[in-house]
């Protein structure tokens, strides 16, 4: 008896061998195609990427030098705001001084101002009439993107026929604006002109001029 269910228990393992010898390729085809099921699914990723704006100011020194009274004096060089904004509704560039009627000029002594230009606005700028105007007085005479009409038709620095001028306010307002998106930097040209009285004080004058840039939210 045990050397029958010997017998038929080998003659099975046998039989099982041979089968799988038998069917070789089709075998492993088979083992293969359950290991390479999958199954997908997905993960959704989302985000709101905030505004970013930067201002930089390169020649950012104005240097009226010897200012003669009744002699109206460009400075030696201009300003030139650059603003980077990652924001679609562009940006708005502002200027203030922190002074009601004086510019930001201030005298060596502490007390004594230079005061803003005698007329002429951020809002409605003019030409610069010699004898006329005093003060100091500021120009967008040129911009990367748009230029504001108002600030005339020049397009150089100092150009006494058609740049326009105004007082720099004492809080912050709008001098230009650009629409869209911009990656790379957007400037503007701005020059100053200054004039006095011969009953100004002599001595050093000097003072700050802030441009703050914004975005435009939409």
């Amino acid at each position: 008896m045990k050397k029958f269910l010997f017998l038929f228990i080998s003659g099975l393992f046998i039989f099982w061998i041979f089968t799988v010898l038998g069917n070789g390729g089709n075998y492993s085809k088979s083992y293969i195609n359950r290991a390479q099921a999958a199954s997908t699914g997905n993960v959704l990723l989302t985000g709101t990427v905030l505004q970013y704006i930067n201002l930089f100011i390169s020649n950012s020194t104005i240097n009226f030098s010897n200012i003669t009274p009744g002699t109206p004096k460009c400075g030696d060089t201009f300003a030139y705001p650059q603003v980077t904004t990652n924001a679609s509704g562009g940006y708005n560039l502002a200027l203030s001084d922190g002074s009601a009627t004086n510019s930001a000029m201030v005298h060596s002594d502490g007390v004594t101002y230079i005061p803003d230009m005698n007329s002429g606005t951020i809002a409605t700028p003019v030409v610069w009439v010699t004898g006329t105007h005093l003060g100091v007085g500021v120009s967008m005479y040129a911009a990367d993107s748009q230029k504001e009409a108002a600030w005339g038709t020049g397009t150089t620095a100092c150009d006494v026929l058609y740049d326009k001028w105004a007082a720099v306010p004492q809080n912050a307002t709008t001098g230009h604006t650009v629409t869209g998106y911009h990656a790379s930097a957007d400037g503007s040209n701005w020059s100053w002109r200054i004039d006095v009285a011969n009953t100004q004080k002599t001595g050093i004058y000097s003072g700050n001029v802030l441009f703050t840039s914004a975005a435009v939210l939409t």
